[in-house]
């Protein structure tokens, strides 16, 4: 036991005298007094460096530094704050972040933190045909039951003879969000109901993840007048950096309407 302690107390001293000293590594470089080694001689498994910890300023004051102690580091929990003495008070070198994500949303009505564009233009044609935003006031479109307040509306997108529409699809595109810090992942949702949709009436949408387009999924593929409603709610996994949406929608015909609302990502 005293020899094992002699052998210690030596192996140390002379760690001293070669100004080198090295913990999970023999070798350590010939540019320092200390090496902390992230392995033991390079072997898995891989350690971190847990620096003094303090759990709040009043201890962290307690230290009482001196004008020659520049240089002094610490971590102060209370605070969540890696701090260094300046020979006269204490500066923060890095603080820990708690972003949070902040949801968003577009109900055409007063939230419209989500912003959208649209490749073809709103028109008012009257009961001939409409792109824009409307209520259950308008019209035939008070059969969109399951829609409230102000909403998407779509009623003979395909009113070339007017000069308006489209005989293909309309893409509406919401912006490109970032939810990075949403760790455990978000849900995108929306709600949308059709009525009287019949053949070559259709809506799909599509999830655009971190820039990726994902496989379109169809809402509705009209015939013999269907009427449907219902709510989509899409998870996306933790990890993510960004996400957006595009909603497609191809319709003819002013006795039919088709209506979009609700549009959220949320934690």
């Amino acid at each position: 036991m005293k020899k094992s302690f002699l052998v210690a107390v030596f192996s140390l001293l002379t760690s001293i005298m070669t100004a080198q000293v090295g913990i999970g590594t023999t070798n350590p470089s010939s540019a320092s007094m200390l090496e902390v080694s992230g392995t033991t001689n390079g072997g898995a498994p891989y350690k971190g460096f847990m620096p003094p910890r303090v759990p709040d300023i009043a201890a962290r004051d307690a230290i009482a530094p001196s004008t020659t102690d520049v240089g002094l580091t610490v971590f102060v929990e209370g605070i969540d704050c890696f701090q260094i003495w300046n020979g006269s008070a204490w500066e923060s070198i890095h603080c820990n972040n708690s972003i949070e994500f902040i949801n968003v949303v577009q109900n055409f009505d007063l939230g419209n933190s989500w912003g959208y564009n649209t490749d073809v233009s709103f028109f008012d044609n009257g009961t001939l045909g409409f792109y824009g935003i409307t209520n259950a006031s308008n019209s035939i479109f008070s059969n969109l039951t399951t829609l409230t307040n102000d909403f998407l509306g779509i009623r003979d997108l395909n009113d070339t003879e007017d000069g308006n529409g489209t005989t293909g699809f309309v893409t509406i595109t919401f912006n490109t969000i970032d939810i990075s810090t949403a760790l455990g992942g978000v849900t995108v949702a929306f709600d949308y109901a059709f009525f009287r949709f019949d053949n070559g009436d259709d809506a799909e949408y599509i999830i655009i993840i971190d820039g990726i387009p994902q496989p379109a999924v169809e809402l509705i593929n009209g015939t013999s007048d269907l009427s449907l409603s219902g709510s989509v709610l899409e998870l996306i996994p933790g990890g993510t950096s960004t996400v957006a949406l595009q909603v497609r929608v191809k319709q003819d015909g002013n006795d039919d309407v088709g209506g979009f609302d609700n549009f959220r990502i949320f934690e």
